[in-house]
């Protein structure tokens, strides 16, 4: 068995999570590599049994963006605030957890994911993939955006804002959630669609299947769109960004059943 450790070092407590890892999965005879900074591609996980991601939410959304669907399990270890993807918490689960790698008793939590490209003068000039939301937003802070949504081919409305965002269930409890969205069941089959600072007040969020196709016509200049916050590309008034479910999938290693809901008391409380 072979297990890769993508180590984000800007995390206080991400190297003290490392060696104990290294350690425990070495002493049972399994090899193990370490990957310790960004700059990383798919390459490096081909023969890779298991992916542990030591960091935060972040990080495994990196790792799912460069896997772009490869069905390499990722199990996330948490070294630093509370996240909704990581399982390990305390470097006292790590044996457990590590045990339990080992013998495949987890489950193998598979996450939906988005797909956008850009279409400008009729060609599509750039495509991506995220795991949490793909965000069209203004580049600077000095202007609003002007857009217009369709759905299915039929018009939904037009907006001015600040930007919009377009999330899978898994990322509806990140920028999504800040922005004023709905928290989603992550196994939901739904694409939400949250505006960001809206000028009106009949401008909501809307929750569609995702079965969706969805066309953004950028009626404005200095935009762009962003997926998960890393791939971003610069938009021109007249570009189309088309949105829907992305063929690939995300598969997350949960240990036990009901850790979304429990994760989420826990952020609930930690804001009261």
């Amino acid at each position: 068995m072979k297990v890769t450790l993508v180590v984000n070092t800007r995390k206080t407590e991400a190297i003290d999570y490392k060696h104990a890892i290294e350690d425990h999965l070495s002493s049972k005879g399994v090899k193990v590599t370490s990957i310790l900074e960004e700059n990383y591609n798919r390459d490096d996980f081909f023969d890779t049994d298991a992916i542990v991601s030591i960091g935060g939410d972040g990080t495994m959304l990196r790792i799912a963006g460069v896997l772009r669907g490869q069905d390499t399990p990722i199990l996330g270890v948490n070294a630093g605030h509370l996240g909704y993807l990581t399982e390990v918490s305390r470097i006292e689960q790590i044996p457990e957890a590590m045990d339990r790698l080992i013998r495949h008793d987890y489950i193998r939590d598979v996450r939906t994911m988005l797909h956008g490209s850009v279409r400008r003068n009729g060609e599509v000039i750039s495509r991506g993939t995220a795991l949490n939301e793909i965000l069209v937003s203004r580049r600077n802070g000095i202007s609003v955006m002007h857009f217009a949504v369709s759905c299915d081919g039929q018009e939904l409305s037009n907006y001015t804002s600040d930007g919009i965002i377009f999330s899978t269930p898994t990322g509806s409890t990140a920028y999504n959630l800040s922005a004023g969205g709905p928290i989603v069941s992550p196994g939901s089959p739904v694409i939400v669609m949250t505006p960001i600072c809206a000028h009106s007040t009949k401008s909501r969020p809307v929750v569609l299947s995702d079965s969706s196709r969805i066309q953004i016509r950028v009626e404005s200049e200095n935009e762009i769109v962003a997926f998960d916050g890393e791939h971003i590309i610069d938009l021109k008034q007249g570009d189309i960004v088309t949105v829907r479910k992305a063929n690939e999938m995300t598969t997350l290693i949960k240990l036990r059943e009901g850790s979304f809901l429990e994760t989420l008391r826990k952020k609930m409380d930690n804001e009261h």
